[in-house]
């Protein structure tokens, strides 16, 4: 395999040259022929994934997060190179649905060389105030987009606390925070709700540790939406309770559906891909089935690539 790995020297102590030097020699002695790119601004993980295609790579590794995975995910998509993820960020959902190690880049890249790759559905979410973007996880709108760009601007919080800092931001918007009345257009339906927070899933897991769609599947051309619905602080503060339990599917306070286009014209709700703050509704969604190659490990959760429920 030819591969390029990627990372920012500038994230952090967690991810050193030594670090990335080992995970590189562990893909070596495995056969793979992968060189080492760092990146230093925004969008140079974009460029150097673009070039990957461009050099006919195999693949491309990329240490980081979520972030990092969606980036290079808008790259790679419709390409025949394939994206692997080293886990060094905050959330690592699709590490964690990789079954990754989180702390041990070697580990990772041992797993990583003995892989196997298989195609999956992304989701495509185009908007009227931001560029058209890939999401491999999700797509939220409302009150967890709402908590994402509090944390962008605190990502020193973000840095030193992980996780737990989308927990006390959530904690904090839940006194201000409203559900709107949002319409919504999906597949063959239409729908009006007061909604706290909508969800477009192409995964299972969401954040760092809740299984909240067990039912959705990357390679089944769909995507699952929640709607979890409400007006208050008393309805987030019982979504959440639901949440954490892994009861909230037998409430009727959320719907699920599984579709294949969405559209909300309810203008000025907060709109998120991949933990990331992309910019306001009006949106539409679809799913592009089948675009993006991925490397999947042994130790992955199989049950998201199976087809049938």
């Amino acid at each position: 395999m030819n591969a390029r790995l990627i990372y920012n020297p500038a994230a952090g102590a967690r991810t050193t040259r030594d670090q990335v030097a080992r995970a590189a020699e562990e893909f070596r002695a495995r056969g793979w022929n992968v060189a080492i790119s760092e990146t230093a601004h925004s969008g140079d993980g974009f460029r150097i994934a673009r070039q990957a295609i461009v050099d006919q790579l195999d693949a491309l590794i990329a240490v980081g997060g979520d972030g990092t995975l969606n980036e290079t995910a808008n790259a790679l998509v419709d390409s025949q190179t394939a994206l692997g993820v080293l886990p060094r960020g905050t959330g690592n959902v699709w590490a964690r649905e990789m079954g990754m190690p989180l702390d041990d880049l070697a580990a990772g890249a041992r797993l990583i060389a003995d892989a196997e790759i298989k195609t999956i559905d992304v989701g495509e979410v185009r908007g009227t105030n931001f560029s058209p973007r890939i999401f491999v996880l999700w797509c939220g709108i409302g009150f967890d987009a709402a908590v994402t760009r509090d944390i962008e601007t605190n990502r020193e919080m973000k840095r030193r606390l992980g996780p737990l800092s989308f927990i006390i931001s959530g904690m904090r918007l839940a006194w201000q925070y409203r559900g709107k009345r949002v319409r919504i257009f999906a597949d063959q339906f239409k729908i009006r709700r007061r909604v706290i927070l909508a969800l477009a899933m192409n995964v299972q897991l969401y954040g760092a540790f809740f299984r909240l769609a067990p039912n959705a599947r990357a390679q089944d051309e769909k995507l699952d939406l929640l709607l979890f619905k409400g007006a208050g602080l008393g309805e987030t503060i019982w979504h959440a309770g639901r949440v954490f339990l892994g009861s909230h599917l037998r409430d009727p306070q959320v719907e699920m559906h599984s579709i294949a286009t969405l559209n909300i014209p309810t203008e000025k709700l907060p709109v998120q891909v991949d933990g990331e703050p992309i910019g306001f509704t009006p949106i539409e969604i679809r799913v592009r089935p089948r675009a993006l190659r991925v490397l999947v490990p042994r130790t992955a959760n199989m049950d998201l690539f199976s087809e049938n429920l």
